[in-house]
């Protein structure tokens, strides 16, 4: 029988550890084994008792960002099956056993994904939520497209075949952030296949901590990743990714008040196809300096 470790990355002090750390060691059968990375916090993670019996955990003296940390837990794994979750997200009951399900049904499958509901920092719902909505059957080239044009798989929802992993390149990237979609698209493009289960379930916590929350640093990484991967595509779908990841990039700058970078990044875009009228707006907006502390404040990518 298949064994699985589970890896999940920490830094700071890492409030929601603990619950994350709590739904994974409920799941049933839980996971073989759990490797917390510590990515370098200023002061070092401490694992709970109820976890240090259950949990192998990991310092790295440098922070180097989520890759490097996952790389570091891979190296200490010995499962064959590897799954992925992030400091504040919780397993929902029974997302482990029907991905293993699933797995165990579909041999030929590399990566098994669930869905997500995303809550705030206090645990209210957003009304945010990533279902999948196509058939599992696709055509590979299909399936890179579908997943060029937009991600929807969470990385604290997977479940990976080690071998897969390893081949593709693992947590090798390009990007401090988006990390998981270069390494999706890398087994896309060497033809893997991916299979959704619906229920296997996360509930995501988005906060002013999170990675993501810093929409400038996600746009950056998101243009690096699609410009790695853009032979999987068309020219014209190429085009249309990078102008929106530059209206993206555009919006995260203003939220750090980076007039003069958000309107180069709006320039940009404008070359590559023409701006909608909100953004328009914004470029005006940003020539005025009463108004600029109203900017930023929408979340592009979702």
């Amino acid at each position: 029988m298949s064994r699985v470790g589970t890896i999940v990355p920490a830094y700071g002090d890492a409030p929601f550890l603990g619950a994350t750390l709590d739904s994974i060691l409920a799941q049933d059968p839980p996971p073989d084994e759990i490797v917390v990375v510590d990515d370098g916090s200023p002061t070092p993670i401490v694992l709970a008792e109820r976890h240090a019996s259950r949990c192998r955990l990991i310092r790295r003296e440098q922070r180097g960002g989520p890759a490097p940390a996952r790389a570091t837990a891979l190296e200490a794994l010995e499962s064959d099956l590897v799954a992925l979750a992030d400091a504040d997200d919780v397993w929902v009951a029974g997302k482990l056993a029907a991905q293993l399900a699933r797995l165990d049904a579909e041999p030929d499958a590399a990566v098994c994904f669930g869905s997500i509901s995303v809550v705030d920092r206090d645990g209210r719902e957003t009304g945010e939520r990533w279902d999948w909505d196509e058939p599992d059957q696709l055509d590979p080239r299909r399936f890179a497209r579908l997943l060029y044009e937009h991600n929807p798989i969470h990385n604290s929802t997977t479940l990976l075949r080690r071998a897969s992993l390893e081949a593709a390149g693992a947590f090798d990237s390009p990007a401090p952030l988006a990390e998981d979609y270069d390494l999706w698209l890398r087994l896309a493009a060497r033809g893997e296949r991916f299979v959704h289960e619906p229920l296997a379930r996360v509930v995501v916590r988005r906060h002013d901590r999170s990675l993501s929350w810093d929409i400038a640093a996600l746009a950056e990484s998101l243009l690096v990743v699609r410009a790695a991967h853009a032979g999987l595509v068309d020219d014209e779908l190429v085009r249309r990714m990078r102008a929106a990841d530059l209206r993206a990039l555009a919006q995260g700058r203003v939220r750090h008040r980076d007039y003069a970078g958000a309107r180069d990044a709006l320039a940009q875009a404008a070359e590559l196809e023409p701006l909608p009228p909100r953004l328009r707006a914004l470029d005006m907006a940003m020539r005025v300096p009463g108004l600029r502390e109203a900017l930023g404040r929408r979340y592009p990518y979702r």
